[in-house]
């Protein structure tokens, strides 16, 4: 690993292994001490700027209270104390170091538990660059960053100042570089406490846990060194659509092992187990007939489902909103999470479905329908709809009935509702049938009015005006929207020496000789009115006291 300036320096050389016998026999033929050296000495006295020892020799050694980080003068330091101290400089008065012999033995002890892996404990003294200074009795370590825990970590000012244990994971000496990991302790009594945890797992076993972890597909929980995986659709009986929704990291919660895979070492875990499904006694706690407020969840093509507890709920069919034109009241007035009154119509505890009515909590208009409207009835009504076959007109009663386009006039042909009618328009009009087995009700614009046709009788003289001619004959407008035909054959011979029968616009006086009103049709002659007259005449002359000779007939003929 690359030296990091960051790390404190540790205040000790290498050095190899001196013979105390040589440096003693230096020490006797020199009379004075070297750089390097260590030497057993007794504290004389001491001062404010350190302990004096006795070095045998004409000056005395001094060691520096300097040398002890915020004045933590070790206790084993004292006048009359026999310690071992290191020359590290040998000009005037000769200053040893305590701290060095100290670090060279703890240096010597982290070595040994480099080469063991065994555990160091130390304090976490201050964040730097890319991790932390750690003092391992004395000795500074680096730890990163990274190994500081198995997660990972925002807030470092938590761990600054606190006791933990570390293992070493770099050992360099000669650059004075010593790396420890609190990661690699915490992974390994991690991985312990989770092979106990997996060993002791049994299915159907209920256990306390804590929230460790959520994702989008469930919960992580640790149930006592070892993470079970909560599913979301093990949270509740109900769909669940945010685990959010329900738990939050850190929070306790019971729960009950579903399954253990001890070869993946996993464990599915579940809080709906513990609880009874709401399915189970759904048709006691929510019988046919019970009226029940509820909130809307989602809105479908076909209806809206209606939530009654958390984990029951049922459907409201777009055809059960309300007495007439459903459907469309539904997706008008209905919206999500609304709340709403609806009465239980069926429950199926085996499929899980209820089907709700909001319309069969409020009184039935049909029930009143027959006495309200019955056929023949003259009513007005508002126009809600048109459709290609007719018009939807809203009665008084809140129902509605269908006015279909045969039944918009007497005699004019309607290609389209709107050619007559607009949304919103009251009109009156005639109650043909009620059917109340099917809720539906046939109305009549035109039976408002009488049937123009069954004025016409065969018989009848009547004038009208011709409006169109025919290979056969003509038509003859008796009054607007109403014609007759009249063939050819029915026109007086005289009429033939024309180069043409009839003249467009001709007035004409005819007889009606044959009149079918279901099919609206009339047909009319001038030859029969006109054989109708002449017989007339002859009934006068034959009536009168002098009749005439029939020289005396002929000769005014004359």
């Amino acid at each position: 690993m690359a030296e990091n300036k960051n790390l404190d320096k540790t205040i000790f050389e290498d050095s190899e292994d001196v013979c105390m016998a040589d440096l003693m026999k230096s020490y006797d033929k020199a009379g004075k001490v070297e750089f390097g050296q260590e030497l057993d000495v007794v504290i004389m006295g001491e001062t404010a700027d350190g302990f004096m020892v006795d070095l045998g020799i004409k000056s005395e050694g001094i060691i520096p209270k300097k040398e002890f980080e915020d004045g933590k003068i070790p206790s084993e330091l004292k006048v009359g104390a026999k310690v071992k101290v290191k020359v590290i400089n040998t000009q005037n008065l000769p200053i040893l170091s305590y701290k060095a012999i100290v670090e060279k033995a703890k240096i010597y002890e982290l070595q040994n538990a480099f080469n063991s892996g065994s555990h160091v404990t130390g304090i976490i003294l201050r964040a730097i660059k890319g991790g932390f200074i750690v003092d391992i009795g004395g000795i500074n370590a680096f730890l990163p960053i990274s190994q500081l825990d198995i997660h990972f970590v925002k807030d470092t000012q938590h761990y600054i100042g606190k006791t933990y244990e570390f293992v070493i994971t770099e050992f360099d000496v000669r650059k004075k570089n010593i790396v420890v990991s609190r990661r690699k302790i915490v992974e390994d009594e991690k991985n312990a406490s989770r092979e106990s945890a997996l060993a002791s797992a049994t299915e159907g076993q209920v256990l306390d846990g804590i929230v460790s972890r959520i994702t989008n597909f469930g919960a992580f929980v640790d149930i006592g060194g070892i993470d079970g995986l909560l599913h979301i659709g093990e949270l509740a009986w109900y769909k669940v659509k945010k685990v959010e929704d329900l738990l939050h990291v850190g929070q306790r919660i019971k729960v009950q092992v579903i399954k253990v895979d001890k070869a993946g070492g996993k464990i599915s875990l579940s809080i709906k187990s513990l609880i009874a499904n709401p399915w189970d006694s759904v048709a006691e706690r929510f019988p046919v007939g019970l009226v029940i407020k509820g909130k809307v969840t989602s809105i479908m093509d076909y209806g809206v489902f209606v939530e009654l507890e958390p984990g029951i709920e049922g459907l409201l069919h777009a055809s059960e909103y309300a007495w007439n034109d459903s459907e469309a009241a539904l997706k008008r007035e209905v919206k999500k999470g609304q709340d709403i009154e609806v009465k239980i119509i069926d429950v199926d505890k085996e499929n899980k479905k209820i089907a709700l009515s909001v319309k069969q909590t409020l009184s039935n208009p049909w029930d009143e329908a027959f006495r309200h409207y019955a056929p023949g009835s003259v009513v007005k009504g508002t126009v809600q709809n048109l459709v290609p076959f007719g018009a939807f007109v809203k009665l008084p009663e809140g129902i509605e009935g269908l006015v279909h386009i045969s039944d918009f006039s007497w005699t004019k042909k309607i290609n389209h509702p709107e050619n007559v009618l607009k949304k919103g328009d009251e009109v009156e009009v005639v109650v043909m049938e009620v059917n109340l087995q099917n809720e539906k009700i046939s109305l009549s614009l035109k039976h408002v009015t009488q049937d123009p046709y069954k004025k016409y009788k065969a018989g009848n003289i009547v004038k009208g005006k011709v409006v169109r001619i025919t290979d056969f004959g003509a038509f003859v407008e008796l009054e607007p929207g109403i014609e007759a035909s009249i063939k050819n054959s029915e026109v007086p011979s005289l009429k033939f020496e024309k180069p043409q029968v009839f003249a467009d616009g001709e007035e004409l006086e005819v007889k009606i000789i044959k009149i079918d009103s279901g099919k609206r049709r009339i047909e009319v002659s001038a030859k029969a009115l006109e054989f109708d007259r002449e017989k007339e005449l002859v009934k006068q002359f034959a009536n009168q006291d002098d009749k005439p000779t029939l020289g005396e007939l002929l000769s005014e003929e004359e």
